[in-house]
């Protein structure tokens, strides 16, 4: 009967074992997440044996850890510190199981301190081809029962199958965080291509600035943004566009050891609550993302974002967050560096063809083959043709009457050298037109000859010479001496003058430092303001030298006030310095200054050198002393001599100096600043 009976015993437990292996594999195939599956597994393992505690624990490689997962009549445990002689020694056992003697011998504390204060009886290592998944820690039995080898097995066997699931869904938990990772990454691409299809129609840097800023503080979701950039000629950065700031509370200078760090390693850094620095301070933000805005030669500036907002509230930035930002800043500066590009070209051709548009002389410039493919309003005016005309036509079919100019344009060809004829027949217009016409090479960029200039100056009637004497005397005073043509005779006459000279302070040495074109177009800028103050006041333009202007009042026409008139053109120009300085600050240049020194007396004017070609000038001590106060006058200064100060005291505010020496005179002279 005994016998029997403990055979039909048996066969309980062995259903019961085959229905729980059932249950398993109900739960590996439904479960889908990690804490389920153990959690389920770890309750049929229990319930089966009869064993009211356990835990499983997982190993995570990233940590070097074994944290608790699942745990059923154990309280909380901390995660076990994994070493090499751990897994070894779990690897060794790995397909059978470790009792509580045995795990004694294994020399990890971590490990023999949360079994001892588990008080576990079995242990069995999980392992999957070698790696370690976890552990499984079983407590006593019921009634203190002792556990049989078919518990062992069933336990070996439910184990076996859940290292397989385990293995399977932390595969397919790392494709799905793969997926969710290229997802993501196809949408932060589709984003960026987005922001540089938008921004790259934008060719106003300022305009710029705020689009790529709104955009960036979309995509990372911050609270506030702002882009620096970098001035050339200033330790501050320029915020050129800020979102949720108040900018005028906002000074940082670019010596910070941050922005000279971001800017050595152009590399962005992410700042939170732990990482502290002096920029944080600045801004009162803790959670800041910085990145630069490298273009291949240089960085432009920065962009700052503060406060990453989720459903969560405020959380830190993370390295993909300063990756997507580094995308980011790379195509908003190049976008920024071509405006900017774009914004000089544009101006340079406006300011180009404004010049080219007010200026007397015809220009015609040829391509490479010999055709025409640019002409200014001067020159469709000398040619009596319009654009249609002339545009695209070769010069020898267009100058076929003229040999002389096709001449000229060919030697230039051959030899890349300048080339000028003067008043010389123009038979493309007519018989009696006469012309001066230069022809030079004209160079691209890295000085390579890509065809040439052609200049043409008109002479044939009194208008053309009344027009060029307007370039060095005034309206009134170029009528009332072709009124006169006696006054455009060879010879002098002493006469009562006031001089005026004028000179740029620091000028040679403020140009060693400037490229030949921008010293150019800084003096021109200059004298077109000057000269035409000159103008204003009918004076007489003398002489240009180098970056001084001698200008008389008094001849070649003599008026009762030429002193007050001179002095009152020193202050306008000394005022139209102020207005210039204000445009090269804009354009960050450095601002000039200018000295004039004005003296009267007499002085011997006229014209002198031959008939074909002479000089209107005024000789004389008077001249030499005018241009020795302008030499001791210092910048933004204007310095008068005794005899002008007696001409226009009574209306002029003027301060007594200390008497001076100049050369020329054996006593030391009376002079007078210009209040």
């Amino acid at each position: 009967m005994s016998s029997i009976a403990g055979s039909a015993s048996n066969d309980d437990k062995v259903n019961h074992y085959l229905s729980a292996l059932t249950e398993l594999g109900d739960i590996l195939i439904n479960e889908e997440q990690t804490g389920d599956v153990t959690r389920s597994v770890l309750r049929l393992m229990l319930g089966i044996i009869m064993a009211p505690k356990g835990a499983i624990f997982l190993y995570s490689k990233k940590s070097k850890v074994f944290f608790p997962t699942s745990l059923q009549g154990f309280s909380y445990s901390e995660p076990i510190m994994v070493n090499n002689h751990l897994i070894k020694s779990l690897e060794f056992h790995s397909k059978s199981f470790i009792d509580r003697k045995k795990s004694r011998q294994i020399k990890s504390s971590s490990f023999v301190d949360t079994v001892k204060s588990l008080d576990v009886e079995i242990i069995i290592p999980l392992f999957f081809r070698r790696a370690p998944l976890g552990v499984v820690f079983i407590g006593g039995k019921l009634m203190g029962e002792k556990f049989t080898d078919l518990d062992y097995n069933v336990l070996r066997v439910i184990c076996n199958h859940m290292v397989k699931s385990l293995h399977n869904t932390m595969l397919l938990a790392s494709l799905d965080k793969k997926t969710n990772d290229l997802n993501l990454k196809l949408l932060e691409q589709q984003t960026l291509f987005d922001i540089s299809v938008a921004i790259s129609s934008v060719l106003d840097v300022e305009q710029l600035s705020e689009e790529i800023l709104w955009r960036s503080v979309g995509v990372l979701n911050t609270s506030k943004g702002m882009i620096l950039h970098e001035k050339e000629n200033s330790p501050i950065l320029k915020i050129s566009s800020a979102f949720n700031w108040e900018t005028s509370k906002i000074l940082l200078s670019k010596k910070l050891k941050i922005f000279e760090t971001i800017k050595t390693t152009k590399k962005g850094i992410v700042f939170t609550e732990k990482l502290k620095s002096t920029i944080q301070k600045k801004l009162n933000e803790n959670h800041i993302i910085i990145s630069p805005m490298q273009t291949a030669k240089k960085t432009i500036g920065y962009m700052i974002l503060c406060n990453k907002e989720t459903r969560d509230g405020v959380v830190g930035f993370n390295s993909s967050d300063l990756d997507l930002l580094t995308a980011l800043c790379n195509q908003a500066a190049v976008a920024i560096d071509n405006a900017r590009l774009f914004k000089d070209i544009n101006e340079s051709k406006q300011f180009n063809e404004s010049i080219l548009g007010s200026i007397a002389t015809g220009v015609i410039t040829l391509n490479e083959l010999g055709e025409i493919d640019s002409i200014n309003g001067a020159g469709k005016k000398i040619l009596r043709m319009d654009e249609k005309e002339v545009l695209g036509n070769h010069y020898m079919f267009l100058f076929q009457k003229d040999n002389e100019i096709i001449e000229l344009i060919q030697k230039t060809e051959a030899h890349n050298q300048a080339q000028t004829e003067m008043n010389i027949s123009f038979l493309t217009v007519s018989e009696d037109s006469r012309i001066n016409v230069s022809s030079s090479p004209r160079l691209g960029l890295g000085g390579a000859v890509q065809g040439t200039v052609l200049t043409l100056e008109d002479i044939s009637d009194i208008s053309k010479v009344k027009n060029t004497f307007k370039r060095y005397v005034s309206k009134q005073v170029v009528d009332e001496i072709l009124d006169d043509e006696t006054k455009l005779n060879l010879g002098g006459e002493k006469r009562e003058i006031t001089v005026l000279f004028s000179d740029i302070r620091g000028f040679t040495s403020m140009s060693e430092n400037m490229d030949p074109e921008k010293v150019v177009s800084t003096l021109n800028e200059h004298f077109s303001a000057m000269i035409d103050i000159v103008f204003k006041h009918n004076g007489t333009l003398d002489k240009i030298v180098g970056d001084q202007l001698m200008i008389v009042f008094g001849a070649p026409t003599r008026r009762d006030d030429d002193t007050e008139r001179a002095v009152l053109t020193a202050q306008e120009m000394q005022e139209k310095i102020k207005d210039i300085n204000k445009k090269r600050k804009k354009r960050k240049e450095k601002p000039v200054f200018i000295g004039i020194g004005i003296n009267k007396g007499s002085a011997v004017s006229g014209n002198i050198g031959s008939r074909e070609r002479m000089d209107y000038t005024i000789i004389g001590d008077a001249v030499n002393l005018g241009a020795r106060l302008c030499s001791a006058a210092g910048p933004d200064e204007i310095l008068i001599s005794q005899d002008v100060y007696n001409s226009v005291a009574k209306n002029t505010p003027c301060k007594e100096l200390e008497r001076i020496n100049v050369k020329g005179k054996k006593e030391k002279i009376n002079i007078y600043r210009v209040l």
